[in-house]
């Protein structure tokens, strides 16, 4: 008897034993990790405060105009990192959680509407969530645009990249007889001449403008794939530049921004495998130069994830920027998405090229 009772003892012990032995997160499976009966455990034993919150009315949030004429929507900059999102602006105030938290990076939001609370304004992104508008810089997109040209061109033309002075030849300083121009004004190219090692562009008499100043469009022959009724896109990455075609004539020219050295753009000849009206889009998460932009307007997917598309946040057109995709200003890449195939609405949905309707095709080159 007292052997039995000595084993029930031992046992025991050893049951209490195994029981502290446990790790923490083990006990939650049991419902608690401590004796509160308002505190209760996650199954890593970080508390979870169940307390019920008095519930607070849902705000009605002011819409916000947007700031683009053709960009139905304003789009702000998240300026710093990372920042909680809530599904209430007084949650914070009440100890809610947030619905999520943005990371650190180049971020973008989609603003939907703002509200007043507690004597602060707050922001309804697109996903649905509050953030304090204090961490918003609110931009305005680019309005610059391509052209239509009324005729095919019979000499290249070019958008000037800066502010610049025309010289009276090749490699001279500007006089007093100088014209200046400024960003985005275009220019009829006459005449090319190489001085010391650098080009030089006559865009009238007696008025020349170094090569790096210059974004330059030249009409260029027709793909062998593309056929004599094809539309097409051409977009020269050494010039920054865009040409639509169809068949021979050029319908459309303008600016681009391709990517950066490190995440250059492919080059070859494909065609536009999917088209979407509005999407976010997310990069390079973990790294420091995580993306994340909601809305992306207009984007016509050619090769795998690389994508013709609008670029609400920068005015760098006829420069270098992107991770890989072409960036468009908003009111090209709503052209070209209203242009190209296959056919869809500017407004919504996305749409995936079929053999009945293939999509247009995009040459990519130096």
């Amino acid at each position: 008897m007292r052997k039995r009772l000595l084993i029930l003892v031992m046992l025991g012990l050893a049951t209490l034993v195994f029981v502290v032995a446990l790790p923490v997160g083990t006990l939650s499976a049991f419902g608690r990790c401590n004796s509160d009966d308002d505190e209760w455990w996650s199954p890593n034993c970080r508390l979870l405060n169940l307390r019920l919150l008095a519930p607070v009315p849902t705000p009605v949030p002011i819409p916000i105009t947007a700031t683009d004429g053709i960009l139905p929507f304003t789009y702000g900059y998240v300026v710093t990192g990372p920042v909680a999102v809530y599904a209430n602006p007084a949650d914070p105030g009440r100890g809610a959680p947030p619905l999520k938290t943005i990371n650190r990076g180049y971020v973008w939001v989609r603003l939907e509407g703002k509200v007043v609370q507690n004597d602060q304004l707050w922001y309804l992104t697109d996903t649905g969530g509050y953030l304090p508008a204090s961490v918003v810089a609110i931009y305005k997109p680019s309005s610059f645009h391509g052209i239509m040209p009324s005729a095919q061109p019979v000499v290249p033309f070019a958008w000037v990249l800066q502010r610049v002075q025309t010289s009276p030849e090749p490699g001279a300083q500007p006089d007093a007889n100088s014209v200046q121009f400024k960003r985005y004004d275009l220019v009829n190219i006459f005449e090319q001449r190489e001085v010391n090692g650098k080009v030089w562009y006559r865009v009238g008499n007696n008025h020349w403008l170094i090569q790096t100043t210059l974004a330059i469009v030249e009409p260029k022959p027709r793909p062998p794939e593309v056929g004599p009724g094809d539309k097409w896109i051409e977009i020269g990455l050494f010039e920054q530049t865009l040409a639509a075609y169809e068949g021979d004539r050029m319908v459309y020219a303008t600016l681009v921004s391709s990517g950066l050295p490190q995440w250059s753009t492919v080059k070859g000849i494909y065609r536009i495998h999917t088209k979407i009206a509005w999407g976010p889009m997310v990069g390079r998460e973990g790294q420091p130069d995580f993306y994340s932009l909601e809305g992306v307007p207009w984007s016509m997917y050619f090769f795998q994830d690389y994508a013709l598309h609008g670029a609400y946040w920068h005015d760098g057109f006829g420069w270098q920027h992107s991770h890989g995709c072409v960036n468009l200003a908003p009111a090209d890449a709503k052209w070209l998405y209203d242009w190209t195939t296959p056919v869809t609405l500017a407004t919504r949905g996305s749409k995936l090229a079929t053999k009945a309707e293939p999509g247009t095709w995009v040459w990519v080159h130096d």
